[in-house]
């Protein structure tokens, strides 16, 4: 086992952030498509990467791992919620709901990603983690509320 703890951050983003859900937000929030992406991402919240890693330093568990998202994501189901979100949100702002701009529409997220998954090994993160005494790895933050986040962050910058 290494003498450090060494984690492997894979697509994790922030709202503060400068990635691929970034500039996908940048886009839809300016009425444009995003430039096409094929990769498949694992995506996962900063706050539960710092979490996970505040763990097991505190811990003292040494290793290498890598962590990510539990779940397969591609481009278009991220930015159909973006899509989504960006819609909602500004209803809210221009108080321009409708009955069905309320209702409850399903989430781009409820589709599951079917082709080939190439996640990066999440068992030696969950097993150190199980072995702090937590349930292991487990993101809590939602990717909805991620990307509410993100889209409230860059309206403040503009």
């Amino acid at each position: 086992m290494a003498e450090s703890l060494e984690i492997e951050f894979i697509d994790v983003y922030s709202p503060s952030g400068s990635g691929p859900i970034n500039h996908w937000i940048s886009a839809v929030m300016n009425d444009e498509e995003p430039e096409n992406d094929d990769a498949i991402y694992h995506w996962v919240h900063i706050r539960d990467a710092k979490v996970a890693r505040r763990i097991l330093e505190k811990n003292e568990v040494r290793g290498t791992f890598q962590l990510c998202g539990r779940r397969a994501w591609t481009q278009q189901m991220v930015v159909d919620e973006i899509k989504g979100l960006w819609s909602r949100f500004q209803n809210a702002v221009e108080h321009s709901h409708t009955i069905e701009s309320l209702s409850e529409v399903p989430s781009p997220a409820a589709v599951r990603y079917s082709g080939e998954r190439r996640r990066p090994n999440l068992g030696p993160l969950h097993d150190a983690l199980v072995s702090c005494g937590t349930d292991g790895w487990r993101p809590m933050i939602a990717m909805r509320v991620g990307l509410m986040e993100c889209i409230a962050h860059s309206t403040e910058q503009i």
